[in-house]
């Protein structure tokens, strides 16, 4: 028998689930119980993980807003101090979000228009469960194709919300130019 993974979208196997033991209190007055057993190496591959966010490609912008460039600010700061060297590395990042938007944009159309091929096949056949899943499904991708299309909208106005990663850059090479003025001056 075959259960669904409701996080990984794979089906897992009976011996593939942990076998959990709940003991009550006379159980674990017991001599013989641990109750705090130690964890072997071959039990870990078995533990769960929860991840975070969606799984889908929406995440791979949320990350890419939310990455940390102020480490690579301050050893650019370091090379090259030059404030036109900081302009132009905060236009390539935002010029990369601007492409990582493309290309999710593209993922999410192509995966929509897989979903309405499947979707008709399926009224066809009249398996209505199977279509309404993959309604539900098409409805998720459109609404994270809404979220880019306004964060593409916050992107070109500025917004603060969609500047974080090139907050960070900056912050960072002033940090970097900082430490090497107090270098100089120490010398």
């Amino acid at each position: 028998m075959k259960l669904v993974n409701l996080f990984g979208n794979k089906k897992v196997a009976n011996s593939d689930l942990v076998h959990v033991e709940i003991h009550n209190e006379q159980d674990m007055n017991n001599e013989n119980l641990n109750p705090v057993e130690e964890i072997k190496e071959d039990e870990k591959k078995n533990l769960i993980t929860i991840t975070w966010g969606t799984g889908m490609p929406i995440d791979v912008i949320f990350n890419f807003i939310h990455k940390n460039y102020e480490e690579e600010g301050f050893q650019d700061a370091l090379i090259n101090s030059d404030v036109s060297y900081c302009d132009a590395k905060e236009k390539i990042i935002r010029n990369d979000l601007e492409m990582l938007f493309k290309r999710i944009i593209l993922r999410y159309k192509k995966d929509i228009r897989e979903l309405d091929t499947k979707i008709d096949n399926a009224l066809k056949l009249l398996a209505l469960g199977a279509a309404s899943r993959l309604q539900a499904e098409r409805q998720t991708y459109e609404e994270h194709l809404s979220e880019i299309n306004e964060m593409q909208t916050l992107l070109e106005n500025n917004d603060p919300k969609m500047l974080t990663m090139i907050d960070s850059y900056r912050r960072g090479f002033v940090k970097g130019i900082n430490a090497e003025s107090i270098t100089f001056i120490n010398k």
